[in-house]
Protein backbone atom coordinates (compact mmCIF):
# COMPACT_ATOMS: atom_id res chain seq x y z
CA UNK A 1 0.00 0.00 0.00
CA UNK A 2 2.69 2.01 0.41
CA UNK A 3 4.33 1.65 -2.48
CA UNK A 4 1.46 2.30 -4.52
CA UNK A 5 0.91 5.99 -2.37
CA UNK A 6 4.10 6.73 -3.38
CA UNK A 7 3.31 5.88 -6.90
CA UNK A 8 0.18 8.01 -7.09
CA UNK A 9 2.11 11.32 -4.93
CA UNK A 10 4.44 10.52 -7.98
CA UNK A 11 2.00 11.22 -10.67
CA UNK A 12 0.39 13.97 -9.30
CA UNK A 13 3.80 15.88 -8.86
CA UNK A 14 5.10 18.13 -11.59
CA UNK A 15 8.19 17.32 -13.52
CA UNK A 16 10.34 19.86 -11.80
CA UNK A 17 10.22 17.40 -8.70
CA UNK A 18 12.35 15.17 -10.32
CA UNK A 19 14.91 17.51 -11.69
CA UNK A 20 17.40 15.60 -9.07
CA UNK A 21 17.49 12.81 -11.20
CA UNK A 22 19.02 14.12 -14.49
CA UNK A 23 22.21 14.25 -14.62
CA UNK A 24 23.84 17.78 -14.64
CA UNK A 25 24.93 19.45 -17.82
CA UNK A 26 28.31 21.68 -17.89
CA UNK A 27 25.94 24.84 -17.72
CA UNK A 28 24.40 23.78 -13.97
CA UNK A 29 21.18 22.56 -15.64
CA UNK A 30 20.13 18.55 -16.29
CA UNK A 31 20.93 17.63 -19.92
CA UNK A 32 17.29 15.86 -19.64
CA UNK A 33 14.05 15.60 -17.15
CA UNK A 34 12.12 13.08 -16.21
CA UNK A 35 8.39 12.56 -17.95
CA UNK A 36 9.28 15.67 -20.67
CA UNK A 37 9.51 14.32 -24.40
CA UNK A 38 12.53 13.54 -25.83
CA UNK A 39 13.81 15.80 -28.41
CA UNK A 40 13.61 14.71 -32.17
CA UNK A 41 17.57 14.51 -33.21
CA UNK A 42 17.98 14.00 -37.31
CA UNK A 43 20.39 11.60 -38.14
CA UNK A 44 21.32 12.69 -41.65
CA UNK A 45 20.54 15.99 -42.34
CA UNK A 46 20.47 18.54 -45.35
CA UNK A 47 22.56 21.90 -44.21
CA UNK A 48 21.06 24.87 -42.58
CA UNK A 49 22.86 28.39 -42.97
CA UNK A 50 22.05 31.48 -40.65
CA UNK A 51 22.31 34.51 -43.22
CA UNK A 52 22.21 37.99 -42.84
CA UNK A 53 20.30 40.30 -45.10
CA UNK A 54 21.89 43.64 -43.89
CA UNK A 55 19.53 46.52 -43.70
CA UNK A 56 17.57 46.27 -46.96
CA UNK A 57 19.96 47.14 -49.50
CA UNK A 58 21.18 44.43 -52.31
CA UNK A 59 24.35 46.29 -52.92
CA UNK A 60 24.90 45.70 -48.90
CA UNK A 61 25.14 41.87 -49.33
CA UNK A 62 27.73 39.83 -48.95
CA UNK A 63 29.36 38.27 -52.07
CA UNK A 64 28.51 34.95 -50.22
CA UNK A 65 24.84 36.13 -48.99
CA UNK A 66 24.38 36.44 -52.71
CA UNK A 67 26.02 33.15 -53.78
CA UNK A 68 24.04 31.16 -51.30
CA UNK A 69 20.52 33.26 -51.97
CA UNK A 70 21.39 32.53 -55.84
CA UNK A 71 21.19 28.83 -55.24
CA UNK A 72 18.04 27.61 -56.73
CA UNK A 73 18.63 24.31 -55.06
CA UNK A 74 17.76 25.66 -51.36
CA UNK A 75 14.60 26.61 -49.43
CA UNK A 76 14.42 30.19 -47.88
CA UNK A 77 12.70 30.67 -44.59
CA UNK A 78 13.21 34.33 -44.21
CA UNK A 79 11.87 37.25 -41.85
CA UNK A 80 8.99 39.19 -42.85
CA UNK A 81 10.51 42.80 -43.03
CA UNK A 82 14.02 41.49 -45.18
CA UNK A 83 13.36 44.05 -48.15
CA UNK A 84 11.86 42.83 -51.45
CA UNK A 85 14.47 43.65 -53.45
CA UNK A 86 16.55 40.74 -51.60
CA UNK A 87 13.88 38.96 -51.45
CA UNK A 88 13.46 38.91 -55.58
CA UNK A 89 17.31 37.54 -55.93
CA UNK A 90 15.85 34.03 -54.11
CA UNK A 91 16.50 31.52 -57.38
CA UNK A 92 15.01 28.60 -54.88
CA UNK A 93 11.78 27.87 -52.99
CA UNK A 94 10.87 31.06 -50.21
CA UNK A 95 8.84 31.10 -47.20
CA UNK A 96 8.30 34.28 -45.44
CA UNK A 97 7.19 33.83 -41.39
CA UNK A 98 4.50 36.31 -40.12
CA UNK A 99 6.28 37.90 -37.42
CA UNK A 100 3.88 40.84 -36.69
CA UNK A 101 4.10 42.07 -32.56
CA UNK A 102 1.87 39.66 -30.54
CA UNK A 103 2.84 36.59 -32.78
CA UNK A 104 6.50 36.35 -32.80
CA UNK A 105 6.12 33.56 -30.63
CA UNK A 106 4.23 31.64 -33.04
CA UNK A 107 5.51 32.25 -36.10
CA UNK A 108 8.94 31.43 -34.35
CA UNK A 109 7.93 27.58 -34.23
CA UNK A 110 6.54 27.90 -37.77
CA UNK A 111 9.61 28.49 -38.56
CA UNK A 112 11.47 26.01 -36.52
CA UNK A 113 8.97 23.50 -38.16
CA UNK A 114 9.58 24.99 -41.95
CA UNK A 115 13.24 24.23 -41.50
CA UNK A 116 12.78 21.21 -39.70
CA UNK A 117 10.70 19.33 -42.16
CA UNK A 118 13.22 20.25 -45.22
CA UNK A 119 16.35 19.55 -43.30
CA UNK A 120 15.32 16.01 -42.17
CA UNK A 121 14.62 15.30 -45.77
CA UNK A 122 18.03 16.20 -46.39
CA UNK A 123 17.90 19.50 -48.01
CA UNK A 124 19.96 22.14 -47.70
CA UNK A 125 17.63 25.04 -45.83
CA UNK A 126 19.11 29.21 -45.40
CA UNK A 127 17.38 30.68 -42.39
CA UNK A 128 17.18 34.68 -43.99
CA UNK A 129 17.51 37.44 -41.08
CA UNK A 130 17.21 40.92 -41.16
CA UNK A 131 20.34 42.94 -40.45
CA UNK A 132 22.96 40.92 -38.49
CA UNK A 133 21.45 37.41 -36.96
CA UNK A 134 23.43 37.62 -33.74
CA UNK A 135 21.76 41.23 -33.49
CA UNK A 136 18.56 41.19 -31.80
CA UNK A 137 17.82 38.66 -34.14
CA UNK A 138 17.28 35.64 -32.15
CA UNK A 139 20.25 33.89 -34.05
CA UNK A 140 22.07 32.43 -30.93
CA UNK A 141 18.39 30.77 -29.60
CA UNK A 142 18.15 29.27 -33.26
CA UNK A 143 21.52 27.91 -33.12
CA UNK A 144 21.00 25.82 -29.94
CA UNK A 145 17.41 25.22 -30.90
CA UNK A 146 18.99 23.14 -34.00
CA UNK A 147 22.00 21.97 -32.36
CA UNK A 148 19.97 20.46 -29.46
CA UNK A 149 18.67 18.61 -32.49
CA UNK A 150 22.02 17.27 -34.30
CA UNK A 151 22.23 20.30 -36.48
CA UNK A 152 24.59 22.64 -36.62
CA UNK A 153 23.54 26.23 -38.26
CA UNK A 154 26.65 28.03 -41.02
CA UNK A 155 26.40 31.48 -39.39
CA UNK A 156 26.76 34.22 -42.13
CA UNK A 157 27.27 37.75 -40.94
CA UNK A 158 25.77 40.43 -42.08
CA UNK A 159 25.51 44.47 -41.51
CA UNK A 160 23.39 45.28 -39.06
CA UNK A 161 20.98 47.86 -39.39
CA UNK A 162 22.18 49.23 -35.50
CA UNK A 163 25.56 50.42 -37.69
CA UNK A 164 24.14 51.04 -41.09
CA UNK A 165 21.23 52.79 -41.08
CA UNK A 166 22.24 56.04 -38.88
CA UNK A 167 25.10 56.14 -41.79
CA UNK A 168 22.73 55.71 -44.20
CA UNK A 169 20.12 58.81 -42.96
CA UNK A 170 23.05 61.28 -42.24
CA UNK A 171 23.58 60.14 -38.67
CA UNK A 172 27.28 59.43 -37.78
CA UNK A 173 27.78 57.16 -34.23
CA UNK A 174 30.40 58.43 -33.16
CA UNK A 175 31.78 62.39 -33.77
CA UNK A 176 34.74 63.45 -31.66
CA UNK A 177 33.68 65.85 -28.72
CA UNK A 178 29.71 64.89 -29.66
CA UNK A 179 30.44 60.80 -28.80
CA UNK A 180 32.73 58.45 -28.12
CA UNK A 181 30.39 55.53 -27.05
CA UNK A 182 27.90 53.04 -28.26
CA UNK A 183 25.03 51.38 -27.19
CA UNK A 184 22.96 49.03 -28.83
CA UNK A 185 19.38 48.40 -27.16
CA UNK A 186 16.03 46.33 -28.25
CA UNK A 187 12.97 48.10 -27.26
CA UNK A 188 10.95 44.59 -27.44
CA UNK A 189 13.19 43.05 -24.63
CA UNK A 190 12.10 41.68 -21.33
CA UNK A 191 9.83 44.45 -19.91
CA UNK A 192 9.61 46.75 -22.93
CA UNK A 193 13.05 48.13 -22.79
CA UNK A 194 14.97 49.00 -19.57
CA UNK A 195 16.61 52.87 -20.54
CA UNK A 196 17.11 53.01 -16.22
CA UNK A 197 20.11 50.70 -17.10
CA UNK A 198 21.93 53.25 -19.73
CA UNK A 199 21.67 56.31 -17.53
CA UNK A 200 22.19 59.76 -19.46
CA UNK A 201 26.02 60.61 -20.82
CA UNK A 202 26.26 63.52 -22.93
CA UNK A 203 28.62 61.91 -25.27
CA UNK A 204 26.98 58.82 -25.34
CA UNK A 205 24.93 57.35 -28.68
CA UNK A 206 22.02 54.90 -28.10
CA UNK A 207 20.64 53.04 -31.03
CA UNK A 208 17.50 51.11 -31.01
CA UNK A 209 16.18 48.57 -33.29
CA UNK A 210 12.97 47.34 -32.79
CA UNK A 211 11.22 49.64 -30.67
CA UNK A 212 9.07 51.94 -33.04
CA UNK A 213 6.11 51.25 -32.18
CA UNK A 214 7.08 51.54 -28.16
CA UNK A 215 8.76 55.39 -29.03
CA UNK A 216 6.52 57.22 -26.92
CA UNK A 217 6.74 55.12 -23.86
CA UNK A 218 10.54 54.93 -24.86
CA UNK A 219 11.23 58.62 -24.55
CA UNK A 220 9.49 59.04 -21.39
CA UNK A 221 11.16 56.41 -19.38
CA UNK A 222 14.54 57.72 -20.89
CA UNK A 223 13.55 61.31 -19.24
CA UNK A 224 12.03 60.35 -16.29
CA UNK A 225 14.07 57.22 -15.76
CA UNK A 226 17.57 57.31 -17.16
CA UNK A 227 17.78 61.33 -16.56
CA UNK A 228 17.89 62.11 -20.44
CA UNK A 229 17.25 65.83 -21.31
CA UNK A 230 13.68 66.38 -22.96
CA UNK A 231 15.86 68.46 -25.96
CA UNK A 232 18.29 65.54 -26.67
CA UNK A 233 18.30 65.33 -30.47
CA UNK A 234 16.81 61.96 -31.71
CA UNK A 235 16.78 60.46 -35.68
CA UNK A 236 14.71 57.35 -36.95
CA UNK A 237 16.05 55.76 -39.97
CA UNK A 238 13.03 54.08 -41.75
CA UNK A 239 13.85 51.46 -44.23
CA UNK A 240 17.43 51.96 -44.25
CA UNK A 241 18.65 51.47 -47.91
CA UNK A 242 16.08 50.89 -49.59
CA UNK A 243 14.02 53.02 -52.65
CA UNK A 244 11.30 54.23 -49.94
CA UNK A 245 14.20 55.47 -47.05
CA UNK A 246 13.08 58.17 -44.80
CA UNK A 247 15.23 60.35 -42.16
CA UNK A 248 13.24 61.74 -39.23
CA UNK A 249 15.01 64.37 -36.57
CA UNK A 250 13.57 65.63 -33.54
CA UNK A 251 13.96 65.71 -29.75
CA UNK A 252 12.42 63.59 -27.30
CA UNK A 253 10.08 65.40 -26.46
CA UNK A 254 8.30 65.70 -29.61
CA UNK A 255 9.86 62.71 -31.48
CA UNK A 256 6.90 60.47 -30.77
CA UNK A 257 4.29 63.08 -32.05
CA UNK A 258 6.18 63.37 -35.42
CA UNK A 259 6.85 59.66 -36.29
CA UNK A 260 2.82 59.23 -35.55
CA UNK A 261 2.35 62.67 -37.84
CA UNK A 262 4.74 61.04 -40.76
CA UNK A 263 3.12 57.26 -39.99
CA UNK A 264 6.79 56.00 -39.38
CA UNK A 265 6.68 52.14 -39.49
CA UNK A 266 9.07 49.36 -39.04
CA UNK A 267 11.88 48.36 -39.94
CA UNK A 268 13.17 51.82 -38.48
CA UNK A 269 16.48 52.51 -36.42
CA UNK A 270 16.15 55.17 -33.54
CA UNK A 271 19.35 56.89 -32.28
CA UNK A 272 19.21 58.86 -29.92
CA UNK A 273 22.39 61.72 -29.27
CA UNK A 274 23.70 64.77 -29.80
CA UNK A 275 25.41 63.01 -33.33
CA UNK A 276 21.77 63.28 -34.57
CA UNK A 277 22.57 67.18 -35.33
CA UNK A 278 26.32 66.27 -36.05
CA UNK A 279 25.63 66.51 -39.82
CA UNK A 280 22.40 68.55 -40.27
CA UNK A 281 24.32 72.37 -40.99
CA UNK A 282 25.37 70.49 -44.10
CA UNK A 283 22.53 68.73 -45.46
CA UNK A 284 21.50 69.36 -49.00
CA UNK A 285 17.66 69.94 -50.05
CA UNK A 286 15.88 66.80 -49.86
CA UNK A 287 12.82 66.76 -52.88
CA UNK A 288 10.39 66.12 -50.59
CA UNK A 289 11.04 69.37 -48.70
CA UNK A 290 8.19 68.37 -45.63
CA UNK A 291 8.69 69.81 -41.93
CA UNK A 292 8.67 68.67 -38.89
CA UNK A 293 6.96 70.70 -36.03
CA UNK A 294 10.11 71.89 -34.79
CA UNK A 295 11.16 72.77 -38.31
CA UNK A 296 13.17 69.41 -38.79
CA UNK A 297 13.15 68.03 -42.37
CA UNK A 298 11.47 64.81 -42.91
CA UNK A 299 13.91 63.68 -45.98
CA UNK A 300 13.99 60.76 -48.14
CA UNK A 301 17.11 58.81 -49.11
CA UNK A 302 18.78 59.56 -52.95
CA UNK A 303 18.77 56.35 -53.82
CA UNK A 304 19.23 53.98 -57.18
CA UNK A 305 16.22 52.36 -58.65
CA UNK A 306 15.40 48.93 -58.32
CA UNK A 307 16.04 48.54 -61.59
CA UNK A 308 19.71 49.62 -61.67
CA UNK A 309 20.13 47.25 -58.09
CA UNK A 310 19.09 44.21 -60.24
CA UNK A 311 21.59 45.06 -63.12
CA UNK A 312 24.28 45.81 -60.84
CA UNK A 313 23.54 42.24 -58.75
CA UNK A 314 23.23 40.57 -62.25
CA UNK A 315 26.72 42.07 -62.64
CA UNK A 316 28.42 40.93 -60.00
CA UNK A 317 26.91 37.11 -60.95
CA UNK A 318 28.25 36.93 -64.14
CA UNK A 319 31.94 38.19 -63.10
CA UNK A 320 31.23 35.59 -60.40
CA UNK A 321 30.40 32.88 -62.72
CA UNK A 322 33.90 33.86 -65.01
CA UNK A 323 36.03 33.86 -61.98
CA UNK A 324 34.87 30.18 -61.09
CA UNK A 325 35.46 29.51 -65.02
CA UNK A 326 38.98 30.82 -64.81
CA UNK A 327 39.20 27.94 -61.54
CA UNK A 328 37.84 25.00 -63.25
CA UNK A 329 40.31 25.77 -66.62
CA UNK A 330 42.95 26.20 -63.71
CA UNK A 331 42.94 22.79 -62.56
Amino acid sequence: MRSLNFILCALLLPASAFSFLAPPSRFGRPVSRLFESPVEVIENPGTLTLLGAGPGDPNLLTLKALSLLSDPSTLVVSDRLVSQPILDLVAGNLLIANKNPGCADLAQNEIYNWCMASLSLGKNVIRLKIGDPFIFGRGGEEVLYFRERGIDPVVVPGISASLAAPLLGGVPLTHRGVSNQIVICTGYGREGTSPDLIRYHPEQTVVFLMAIGRLRSLSQRLMEMAGYPGDTEVGIVEKAGCEDQRTLRGNLNNIADLAEEYEIVPPSTIVVGGVCAVLESGMLEKKDGLKGLDGTLVDLAESKSVEILKGEVERLKEELAEKEARLEEMK
